[in-house]
């Protein structure tokens, strides 16, 4: 294992966290709006 793919690793799982944040934010923004119309 290289350091090269090790950091790859890392900076995909961070954007995969990203990205769930994301989703997870935008679903409870959308759940609350939906429930308030």
């Amino acid at each position: 294992m290289s350091e090269t793919t090790t950091k790859k690793k890392n900076v995909w799982s961070l954007v995969l966290k990203i990205i769930v944040t994301v989703a997870t934010a935008l679903a409870g923004v959308f759940g609350v709006a939906s429930c308030m119309s």
